[in-house]
């Protein structure tokens, strides 16, 4: 069993470049990678001869892209990328692309014969541009998203025989959208639960509530401000760990004399920041499948979300799942966790043993045993 994995992003250099890196390695490890492609790559366990890169100039691209906020330039670097990996594909059974990233490689991987995959880690094109530009306007702001961009990915989720997909809210939006369900394949995320782990020693501190990830509307921080307002606590601590986005900077100066608020900016290294927390609250808008969650109940934390946020938390056993923008919900969930401290404790636990079951060694068992049973029907 043959596959050729695609991604035009920083193979194992941080965000979808991570995810890709777990999928490999368990192509890799079950001896099903025929070839990975992408636009440049940290050293791994994956061997070189392995890997085909675009190299400097990908990464000058993207380094340019990243300046610019109309997205012309993603959208050019994509396409350049998927041009480029499209005169290196090589006879496989499956071929496995990131979104937006293989219009073309589709197209000539079909030619070759193969099954065809595409991941979307997130919403439905259509569904994620609607509720986010929703969502901003509720706020004031404008959302902008490339409509080149919307309009490729849905050839391509309409071209390819299989998208893979992380969680049941994900699922959710294609099925809305009118999607054909048996295209999808639903494999959750994971986390390193070595490292990602409860602390073995109890420091005395406040009750402290945390959140992970980048400070702004589409995570939902303004309903957290609002809950954590409403909540009036003296002797307790709201932690916001990450980058603060310039559209949430105004809504942060409304909220800035609150008790305990704590903008304690972005960590390369987060663990000491969940083990150092009481619980984790994450009440995003749009994810596909909230990497913070599973580190944080790896960590042991009791997790408070959405729905939205993808992630594999059930309601009343690890946590809780509050619809998105109910502040009044949030605040009782985080109250109640604050003021049950057996249950707080049992939840942890129960999110811990949830975890173990979400690693990223099952993820990439999981990725290849799903594509031998794809590559068996070619």
């Amino acid at each position: 069993m043959r596959v050729l994995y695609s991604i035009g992003s920083n193979f194992a250099g941080g965000g979808i470049g991570t995810t890709a890196y777990y999928a490999v390695r368990g192509l890799y490890r079950h001896g099903m990678l025929q070839r990975l492609l992408c636009g440049a790559y940290r050293p791994t366990e994956i061997p070189s001869k392995k890997i085909r890169a675009v190299g400097l100039p990908d990464r000058l691209l993207r380094k340019l892209a990243s300046l610019d906020s109309s997205g012309w330039l993603w959208h050019f670097q994509a396409i350049l990328f998927d041009t480029w990996a499209s005169r290196c594909l090589e006879p496989a059974d499956v071929f496995h692309v990131w979104g937006n990233y293989g219009l073309r490689s589709l197209q000539r991987a079909r030619e070759m014969g193969m099954v065809t995959v595409v991941e979307r880690a997130s919403a439905h094109p259509i569904y994620q541009f609607q509720l986010l530009q929703e969502e901003y306007t509720r706020w004031g702001l404008s959302f902008y998203t490339l409509k080149a961009a919307i309009k490729r990915a849905l050839v391509e989720i309409a071209l390819a025989d299989h998208v893979l997909i992380p969680s049941d809210f994900v699922r959710q939006t294609f099925l809305e959208q009118g999607f054909p369900g048996e295209k999808l394949i639903q494999i959750p995320f994971g986390s390193d639960t070595r490292r990602f782990r409860p602390s073995e020693e109890v420091i005395p501190r406040p009750f402290r509530v945390l959140f992970v990830g980048q400070v702004g509307i589409r995570k939902g921080v303004p309903y957290l401000l609002e809950a954590w307002q409403r909540l009036g606590w003296q002797d307790a601590e709201l932690w916001l760990m990450g980058r603060v986005l310039p559209e949430c900077r105004p809504i942060l100066e409304r909220y800035q004399r609150i008790p305990g608020l704590c903008l304690v900016g972005h960590r390369d290294n987060p663990v000491e920041a969940y083990q150092q927390a009481d619980i984790f609250v994450f009440p995003s808008i749009e994810e596909g499948s909230a990497l913070v969650t599973y580190e944080a109940m790896a960590c042991g934390l009791p997790v408070v979300t959405t729905p939205n946020a993808g992630s594999v938390v059930r309601d009343g056993v690890e946590g809780f799942i509050v619809p998105i923008r109910d502040v009044d919900a949030l605040a009782k969930r985080v109250e109640l966790l604050r003021s049950d401290e057996r249950l707080r404790r049992e939840m942890g636990k129960a999110a811990r043993a949830r975890a173990e079951k979400f690693t990223w060694d099952q993820y990439g068992t999981r990725i290849a045993d799903q594509a031998r049973s794809l590559g068996g029907k070619a």
